[in-house]
């Protein structure tokens, strides 16, 4: 285990250095494009999670207790749900979380299994590596390895489940790009065309779900809020720090008024996180990084006008579709499709 936690301390400490600088370029990428994304930061504390939990380990490698080693798992198990939660379209990040959430576990079950607690030899599922391995790949199984093993301790027991059981749920709710374009295709075909009208409001109904609606028509839920998209209009703006290469960016432009949402926590907020954007070949668009005019948070009563986020569509297209979801009072969730020509 000597080796193992040089190995990872030497790896850690210089993969931080790194990782500051791409994620002082993805800061710079997110201020350019006024996103509001804090992608950049969140890779600033990933790298100093990776870098104070390498030095750690280093400096308790050859210690017989347990503090160095759960010292150093929290850092960096710390700065793998950071990088999960924040990532954002900085996606090499996720690449830099997963490994913290490895180096995490082998610290983890380095400090709570107890190697010289008994005489008996451990069957092959109760070795240290293959829980350690488990637990990095599948969370579940871990959990159940982790309680079939004798040499980890009863509370060594409960923190693992905590942890694996949170990391598989963060899992599900961040898929990526690629399963969502799965089901792109069907949701595609089965939307109507609809013809464009001019700033007609509508009420929704028990059908509103159903209805598609056109450039400057407002989707109004009764006593909610209403949303109204004024612009699909392509950009030959491009960021030099984006990797991706879209055939088009399009800008969309929109307004919304909250007519009587209320929370606790922030005003109604409408942004491209409500948004699934397809193109004219069925693909799901990525958000990208051009200079947009950000959305706010806006109060009863008030609205907020010429709000705008950016897409990469992968397929030149004449016609965009968004599917539109918002929640209201007692976080009630409202669907509407809207079809777009892009302009």
């Amino acid at each position: 285990m000597k080796t193992a936690k040089l190995s990872i301390g030497i790896i850690s400490i210089v993969l931080s250095v790194f990782v500051i600088f791409q994620s002082c370029a993805a800061g710079i990428s997110n201020s350019l494009s006024s996103n509001g994304e804090s992608s950049g930061m969140a890779g600033l504390l990933v790298a100093i999670t990776l870098m104070v939990g390498g030095i750690i380990g280093l400096a308790t490698r050859k210690s017989h207790g347990r503090g160095g080693s759960l010292t150093s798992a929290g850092f960096y198990l710390f700065g793998a749900l950071v990088g999960v939660l924040m990532a954002g379209s900085y996606k090499d990040l996720y690449v830099w979380a997963f490994i913290a959430w490895a180096f995490g576990n082998v610290y983890l079950i380095d400090g709570v299994y107890d190697a010289t607690g008994s005489d008996e030899l451990p069957k092959w599922y109760q070795k240290s590596w293959l829980i350690t391995m488990v637990m990095i790949v599948f969370p579940p199984a871990g959990i159940a390895l982790v309680w079939l093993s004798k040499k980890i301790l009863l509370a060594g027991r409960i923190v693992a489940t905590v942890i694996c059981v949170l990391a598989f749920l963060l899992m599900f709710a961040h898929p990526d790009d690629t399963a969502v374009q799965g089901s792109a295709d069907s949701a595609a075909s089965s939307t109507q065309t609809e013809g464009q009208t001019s700033n007609q409001a509508v009420q929704p109904t028990a059908a509103a779900s159903e209805k598609v609606y056109g450039l400057g028509e407002t989707w109004t839920v009764d006593g909610q809020f209403s949303l109204i998209f004024t612009a699909a209009a392509l950009t030959d703006d491009r960021n030099q720090f984006e990797d991706s290469n879209p055939a088009q960016v399009a800008i969309l432009t929109y307004d919304y008024e909250n007519i009587g949402v209320e929370s606790d926590i922030m005003d109604l907020y409408i942004s491209s996180s409500d948004f699934k954007v397809i193109d004219g070949g069925g693909i799901v668009a990525s958000t990208y990084p051009a200079s947009t005019v950000y959305p706010q948070e806006t109060p009863v009563g008030a609205k907020c006008v010429g709000a705008q986020e950016a897409y990469g569509l992968q397929t030149s297209s004449s016609e965009i579709m968004v599917q539109v979801e918002v929640y209201g009072n007692g976080y009630e969730k409202y669907e509407a499709t809207f079809k777009l020509p892009v302009q």
